[in-house]
Formats: structure tokens, C-alpha cells, sequence
């Protein structure tokens, strides 16, 4: 099994996820099922600590197909050999079905339900004189509604990924197993929505109170959240081909839910430059994130080449860069430098949306920021950090947002850093509300849900960094302008590649992506146009071939 070393973070205490508890027990090592569930912290609570090993898994890692901006209109990936040019280059199949999602999601479930099934049987008796003792009867009494609030996050990722799926709620022999029937999503939302409800209220507020003080687990806001965007997917045009209002209206009343009860959770929004960096794990408006142990490793792979051991990575395209707005008048790069060249020494940037610095590093820009590795970046054809160079930047462009740039990658001296990735956050249910109730009740200023939906999106716009012109559209101009605020609030934190999908847009947003050539040492901007295959196939994934092959009674999403 393979497990990273991701941290659940405690105060002042940190516990590793490093080691877990193989289900397969055996005589070879030592630790069979009654050991297992006789030792809490070794036996009980790895168990528990590995199923959240596989969440995190799930999510965002250096540059593998896990960071999803490379397949998107957001980024391009230095290297054509990188595994995320997959998705569009013709490495995606039932053969190869990047990333197994299916087989790790139903692993996990299976894990669960296993642990679901016999934790009734742990007995902590014999331990009752142990100084431990009544801390472990706490957690133990909280850890079936963790691993149901996982077992739902799982059941989403399933959903979202492949559409109808089997819903599976014990454990089940092989045989069995191999005889599921995909259940409709609906279903599958329905179990999502009401497990999270039943749980959400026995899940703890904040774990600062609780034994240990650890976070990064499951919390009442986390299960709100999660129920919030499960609806939102499914009142999406993929999932809901008749536009039924009734699905939005519940997206939207969710999502409600989580913002007017942040304040109580102790969330608040946040400055954007403090959601990355050593100590974002604890920022006010993390609602779920995975932290890591310091590393420097996710820099190594995203630091421009010419930078130390820099190695380009997910470079942002100027498709990305042409959607952020002025903070003039709202107009975007895009719309002011519409021409195929762009003269750069007119410093066209100037003026942009504070997120688009605090994002993407651009010529002339010096960076890394720590004291060591700092200099001028040159992404113009023949600068230190340009084409022809092996693995440059093919865009233009490289990446700032999620890349903690006080972190050291010499090859001597090395400065390494925690690092969170974002799972939630607060900001994502203001969008979230906005579009469900924009949908629901047709206008962007209708206020039936406590709330507009432009009222929604400018109270992003407006937080003291940002600060940007308010939104005041409705109708098609509304949807247009979101979509944008959308891309550009929530960048590089893997919504972009599964919104475009569930609005069913690819062939408008992913087909054709914009790089830009700087050239004539940094004065002149050319855009071109690189095509990537795109079908509407692509929406949902393919059930891996192996699966099918197995079980007779499944069958393969559309066009796979």
C-alpha cells in the first residue's frame, strides 16, 4: 500500500501517518486481528489514521496526475512526458485509467467498512489503570463518524468521477463484490446527503479541545462542506440533464448553511497569500486541507529552470492570465490585449487583479523569494530561464500560487517547509452559492436565499487584498464573468479540471489553450494556439477495463 508522508498536525504534538495497519493480517508480522484491535495508538488508531492516508492520496501531489492543472486551460506541464498530459494525449483508456480512482476509493471503503463492522468487538478494559485510558474511550467514541464522514468523501469522489457507481455498505466476499450493479447517482447523492447529516452534528467543532488537540480530521464544518459540494455537482448539467431547480435550490441552501454558520466553526476568509506557506495548516479559512511533513520537493518541481534544481513543472498558460480582470474597470488582459502580439514594454500587468501576482510569476519577475535563490526571471527565448533550455517553460509563464518560494533548493543548505494542500476552504461556498442560486432562481439578484448571488461573489471581491470591482451582471454576461471569477479565485487547487466538466464545456475551454513566446529579450509577447484533444467522453472516466472484465453486471460509461 502505498502511503505518503502526510501528517495529521497536533498542538504542539505532530503524528505521522508513515506507518499503518496492513487488514491482511498474517503470522509474518506478528500483528494479527486480535492484536490489532487490543492496542489502541499501534492497532486501533493506525487503522483509522490509514484510511485517512488514503484520502489524502487522493489528493494534490508535486506533479503527478493528482495536480490536475495541466490537463485544464489553467497550466501546461513543462515535459510532454509528464503523466498528466495524459488526460488529452491519447495515454487515457479502460487499460489505463488515470488515476485509479476506482480501485483506491473502493479499497478505502473496504477498509471501512471492515473497521464500521468489528470496532463494537474493542474492548479497554484491561487498560482502564493506563494514564491513556479515558482519552482513548473519547476517540474511540468519535472514530465511527470519522470513518462514515470519510466513507461519504468517498462515495463523492466515486460520484463525481465516474457517475452511477455501486453503493456498497458492509463488507462483501469477492464473489459478491464482483457481482455489483452501478447504483444511479442520484441514489449515490442521496447517501452522501444523508450520511453527512446524520454525523454532521457528532463530529467535533474544532479538535483544539480534544484529546491530543490533533487536526486535519473530519469536523462538523468539514461534513457541511462536503454535503454543500456534493449537491452542487449534482445539481450540475452533467448530473441534472433537465436543469431540475429543486437540485440547485438544495445546492444553494447548503451552501448557505456552511457560510452562516462559519463564524460558530471559527472560519474566517482570509488574506490570499497567507493559504499556502508554512503555516497555512492552521489559517482561519482551511475547512479541510492535507499537511505535510517540511519538504522542498514540491518546489524542486515547479522552481524555473536556471533556479537550482528547478525543474518548471505546471507552468500557467496566458488562457489563464488573459482572465484576470483590472481593478479599474473589470476588464480583463484578455479584452485590453486582444491582438496576437502583445508590447510588453507598455507593462500591460500593471493594474491586474492583486491574485493574478500572487499566482503566476511572470518575465521580469524576481523569484524565489528566499534571500539565497532570488534574481530576475527571464522567460524570453534565450533567457536564463527560457527556451532553449531543456524543460522551460513552454507557456511563457511560471507557477507562484501553492509554491512556498522562502524554501532553499541548493543542492547544499536546503531550506525545507510545511506545506497544506487545500481540500476546502471558506471561499469555495460563496462561489458555490452563487452559482446554485443564480440557477435556482434564475437571476443573480434575486435574494430568496438570505442572499444574491452577485452579493455572494463580491464579498470575495471585496476582501482588503483584493479589492476588486463589484459584480453587477445577470443573465449570460453573469454566467461568463463567474465562470472567470471561478478559474481565478480557486486556481491550481484542482476545482477547474471537474467544474469545466460538470458544466460540460470542454470542447469551450479545454480544446484550445493560449501559450504565450516572449521574445526580443522580454519586449514583445506573441499568443499562440496549441489544440488538445477533447470529447465529450471525456466528462466522465472510464470504469477500468479490469473491473468490467471481472464483473459482468457492470457496465462502461459512455463512449469508453
Amino acid at each position: 500500500m502505498k502511503l505518503k508522508k502526510i501528517f495529521i498536525y497536533a498542538l504542539p504534538a505532530v503524528f505521522s501517518l508513515s506507518s499503518c495497519v496492513d487488514l491482511e493480517y498474517n503470522e509474518v508480522t506478528l500483528r494479527d486481528e486480535d492484536w490489532t484491535y487490543e492496542f489502541f495508538n499501534d492497532g486501533v488508531k493506525n487503522m483509522i489514521w490509514d484510511v485517512y492516508a488514503q484520502m489524502y492520496n487522493n489528493e494534490l501531489a508535486d506533479n503527478s496526475t493528482s495536480f490536475l492543472a495541466g490537463a485544464t486551460d489553467e497550466a501546461q506541464y513543462a515535459l510532454e512526458i509528464g503523466a498528466v498530459n495524459n488526460y488529452f494525449n491519447g495515454g487515457w483508456s479502460t487499460a489505463n485509467p488515470i488515476p485509479d480512482t476506482w480501485n483506491k476509493s473502493y479499497t478505502a471503503l473496504a477498509e471501512i467498512h471492515t473497521i464500521l463492522e468489528k470496532i463494537d468487538k474493542i474492548d479497554l478494559e484491561e487498560w482502564k489503570y493506563n494514564d491513556n485510558y479515558k482519552i482513548w474511550q473519547q476517540q474511540l467514541e468519535n472514530f465511527p463518524y470519522e470513518l462514515r464522514f470519510l466513507r461519504a468523501y468517498f462515495y463523492f469522489e466515486l460520484f463525481k468521477t465516474y457517475g452511477d457507481v455501486p453503493l456498497v455498505t458492509t463488507t462483501l466476499t469477492n464473489g459478491q463484490a464482483n457481482n455489483m450493479q452501478r447504483t444511479p447517482a442520484d441514489k449515490v447523492v442521496k447517501f452522501i446527503v444523508d450520511e453527512l447529516d446524520e454525523i454532521a452534528t457528532y463530529l467535533p467543532i474544532s479538535y483544539a479541545d480534544e484529546p491530543y488537540a490533533e487536526i486535519g480530521r473530519a469536523t462538523r464544518a468539514a461534513a457541511y462542506a462536503l454535503k454543500a459540494r456534493t449537491l452542487l455537482y449534482a445539481a450540475s448539467p452533467l448530473h441534472n440533464p433537465t436543469g431540475d431547480k429543486t437540485k440547485w435550490a438544495a445546492a444553494a441552501e447548503a451552501s448557505k448553511y456552511v457560510i452562516d454558520h462559519a463564524k460558530d466553526w471559527g472560519l474566517s476568509l482570509s488574506p490570499y497569500a497567507e493559504l499556502w506557506g508554512d503555516n497555512a495548516f492552521f489559517n482561519k479559512e482551511l475547512i479541510l486541507g492535507f499537511g505535510s511533513e517540511p519538504s522542498n520537493s514540491f518546489e524542486m518541481a515547479n522552481y524555473p529552470v536556471g533556479v537550482e534544481n528547478g525543474s518548471s513543472g505546471t507552468c500557467p498558460t496566458q488562457s489563464l492570465v488573459d482572465q484576470y480582470e483590472y481593478q479599474d474597470n473589470g476588464q480583463t488582459f484578455g479584452e485590453r490585449n486582444s491582438g496576437e502580439t502583445i508590447d510588453l514594454t507598455t507593462n500591460p500587468y500593471e493594474g491586474l487583479d492583486p491574485r493574478f501576482a500572487l499566482s503566476v510569476v511572470k518575465n521580469g519577475d524576481e523569484w524565489p523569494s528566499n534571500g539565497t535563490q532570488k534574481k530576475v526571471i527571464e522567460t524570453f527565448v534565450g533567457g536564463f530561464n527560457a527556451a532553449p533550455k531543456y524543460g522551460a517553460t513552454p507557456t511563457g509563464y511560471y507557477l507562484r500560487k501553492l509554491v512556498d518560494g522562502s524554501c532553499v533548493t541548493t543542492t547544499d543548505n536546503q531550506v525545507k517547509k510545511h506545506h497544506t494542500w487545500i481540500a476546502m476552504r471558506l471561499a469555495e461556498f460563496y462561489l458555490d452559492f452563487a452559482e446554485a442560486a443564480f440557477y435556482a432562481t434564475g437571476s443573480a439578484n434575486d435574494g430568496t436565499y438570505g442572499m444574491t448571488a452577485n452579493e455572494a461573489v463580491n464579498v470575495l471581491r471585496n476582501r482588503s487584498d483584493i479589492a476588486m470591482p463589484a459584480f453587477t451582471e445577470d443573465g449570460d454576461a453573469w454566467v461568463k464573468r463567474y465562470e472567470r471569477e471561478r478559474l481565478v479565485e480557486l486556481a491550481f487547487e484542482n476545482h477547474r479540471f471537474w467544474d469545466v466538466r460538470r458544466w460540460m464545456k470542454g470542447e469551450q475551454y479545454f480544446k484550445n489553450i493560449t501559450v504565450a513566446t516572449i521574445t526580443d529579450a522580454g519586449n514583445t509577447l506573441t499568443r499562440t494556439i496549441k489544440t488538445r484533444n477533447w470529447d465529450e467522453k471525456y466528462n466522465l472516466f472510464p470504469i477500468p477495463q479490469s473491473e468490467i472484465l471481472k464483473n459482468g453486471n457492470l457496465t462502461q460509461n459512455t463512449g469508453w
